[in-house]
């Protein structure tokens, strides 16, 4: 049945003339291929033929005139011609199906929901169809050409549909697009598409309206139930298109092979800055022709991206995620293995990581495109056969096999990593201009599942990038709350965390150990960070505040600037811990409850704080 809704028919109106440009096309031979679904979109508003001519009728002729054959993204869900168009009648089709279980508005009478039925299906149509209808605007770079293909300037999408005089357009894509932006100038051009007794209908509805304003900009949880609904067919949308689902394809056809999908969704994160590129602490390094990429982290990304897409067939193990690029020639080999183990320097900070290699081109065909080489350098380091692994893990921090690496006066090996970690230079003694505001500054109280904003590229390694056996997804009956004391002591004493610098987790107070919270459980498990957090409480190794509550407030202070972020505070923790900590940082003071520095005596009791 779905195979039949969104099949595309002959003819096809989505083959480019020659030089790269589409014709402009009639409503009717653009939406000629979508007959199918447009009659189930039909079926399920079930209004008289008289509304369907004057309200939904010239809406999706609207659409069709306005989106012509642009497609809906550059390298990620309907990215072919016409994808905006299509990707736009089957979020319609799928919010339809989920309105027919909806009551809207909630909590009305049966009386008035009787009352508004037909209006709010309305809504939810108009707020599917339109939901990305601000992409030509914020994202595209759309030039217009006359009958004999002579340019004639860009579209403004603004102005409304492509001009009279217009016969052919380009489409080229914004270099440095903000993320989501389209979503907020919806409502600009929605007067282009929906037709006048339609808006006046949504007006006059003030609830109806509001929440269809608030669908239109992607605030769905303001638009509350309608815009569950348009979120979740959104979704299901682009699950089927990027799982290969509802396509016209030979009967030899097979759908969209794994390692497709792995690289549109590589470009995708990179695009949107998801995985951070050469910076200290980042998810992969440009040097010269060569892409590396931190191999864990965004393994794991990949991973948790397709999944909250909803696509289906992806291996759990990243090995199989190796294995599948590699026999797809996109990855560079080291001899017979996916894995490179490499020292990555950025000015004075060196890290040995393991990664993966691909050819820049994989993911930047236009070199223009690509971004600032890495300031810095990427050396594969010799490892013993025995020692190079191609799982989850990077190599041991401790009696890992490697051997030092020489390198210059700022050089970290794995013999030279504790005195790294005690002896990381503090916040104080470092240039304030570039001190961030701290990433918790909001944060909630301990247990709740308030998101955080994201963390800085400099983040920690990720569980499994300790070491296998502190690898969140491992021993699943093992208690998460020790497995992160396990995970945070192995990191403190390898040096792979950083302590007292501005992009820390973690800093020394003469009080105790102040862990961010809850950005330092993010790094340890970005899934299940809470569960980890409240099971680390129940261990009873933090201090409480006088109230009893968990989370402390400390005040980040250098010259002029001051920030404030919020901690846990392990007291006495070379001892709770076992590990060798650097001195105190003295840029950043605990306060007690009346907002006043505590004293900066090292003991188990702050004021009147609960030692537990």
């Amino acid at each position: 049945m779905l195979g039949r809704l969104f099949r595309r028919d002959s003819p096809r109106v989505d083959v480019p003339s020659p030089d790269g440009c589409f014709l402009i096309n009639t409503p009717e031979a653009l939406l000629a291929s979508h007959a199918h679904i447009i009659a189930a979109i039909r079926g399920m508003a079930g209004v008289p033929d008289s509304h369907w001519n004057t309200l939904y009728h010239p809406l999706i002729d609207g659409l069709a005139r306005f989106v012509q054959q642009l497609p809906a993204s550059e390298a990620h869900h309907h990215a072919a011609p016409g994808g905006l168009l299509r990707h736009a009648l089957e979020v319609a089709l799928e919010a339809m199906k989920l309105r027919r279980g909806a009551l809207l508005p909630p909590g009305a009478s049966a009386e008035e929901l009787a009352r508004l039925q037909d209006v709010w299906s309305y809504a939810c149509i108009t707020a599917a169809l339109l939901h990305d209808i601000g992409k030509p605007l914020a994202d595209q770079r759309i030039t217009l050409f006359g009958p004999e293909q002579a340019s004639i300037g860009l579209w403004s999408p603004i102005d409304g549909p492509m001009p009279l005089q217009a016969r052919y357009y380009r489409v080229e894509f914004v270099a440095k697009r903000r993320y989501r932006r389209h979503e907020r100038l919806s409502p600009l051009l929605a007067g282009h598409i929906v037709p006048a007794q339609g808006l006046h209908w949504l007006a006059s509805e003030p609830e109806v309206m509001d929440t269809w304003l608030a669908a239109l900009q992607g605030e769905y949880e303001a638009a509350g139930p309608l815009g569950a609904i348009v979120a979740k067919a959104d979704g299901l949308s682009v699950a089927r298109d990027l799982s290969g689902g509802g396509k016209v394809q030979l009967p030899t056809a097979r759908t969209r092979p794994l390692s497709e999908r792995l690289i549109t969704a590589l470009r995708y994160l990179l695009a949107q800055d998801e995985l951070p590129l050469n910076r200290r602490g980042a998810a992969g390094f440009l040097v010269n022709e060569d892409l590396w990429l931190v191999s864990k982290r965004v393994l794991d990304a990949l991973k948790e991206h397709l999944a909250r897409e909803g696509q289906t067939g992806v291996p759990s193990r990243n090995d199989r995620l190796m294995d599948e690029l590699q026999q797809h020639g996109l990855l560079i080999p080291n001899q017979d293995h996916a894995i490179w183990t490499c020292e990555v320097r950025i000015g004075d900070w060196t890290q040995r990581l393991t990664l993966l290699r691909m050819e820049a081109s994989a993911i930047w065909s236009n070199p223009e495109r690509r971004p600032a080489p890495l300031d810095g350098a990427v050396i594969p380091v010799d490892v013993a056969p025995g020692d190079v692994m191609d799982t989850d893990t990077t190599v041991e921090a401790a009696g890992g096999g490697c051997p030092p690496v020489s390198t210059d006066a700022n050089r970290v090996t794995l013999d030279s990593r504790h005195e790294h970690a005690e002896h990381a230079e503090p916040i104080g003694a470092q240039d304030y201009t570039d001190l961030p505001l701290p990433y918790d500054i909001e944060a909630p109280e301990a247990g709740t599942k308030t998101p955080a904003p994201a963390p800085s590229t400099a983040d920690l390694p990720h569980a499994g990038e300790a070491s296998a056996r502190n690898t969140p997804q491992d021993d699943e009956d093992e208690d998460a709350g020790r497995r992160f004391v396990a995970w945070l002591k192995d990191n403190i004493a390898s040096g792979r965390v950083e302590i007292n610098t501005v992009n820390a987790r973690l800093h020394v107070l003469p009080q105790g150990l102040a862990l961010i919270s809850p950005g330092i459980f993010r790094d340890f498990d970005s899934v299940r960070w809470d569960k980890a957090q409240k099971r680390f409480q129940k261990m009873k190794l933090h201090l409480k505040r006088p109230d009893g509550t968990n989370i402390w407030t400390c005040r980040v202070a250098k010259d002029r600037k001051q920030s404030r972020i919020k901690v846990m505070l392990i007291p006495e923790p070379e001892s709770a811990l076992g590990v060798k900590l650097p001195s105190p940082n003295p840029a950043v003071s605990l306060l007690t409850e009346d907002g006043t520095e505590a004293p900066n005596e090292s003991k188990k009791q702050v004021g009147n704080g609960q030692a537990v």
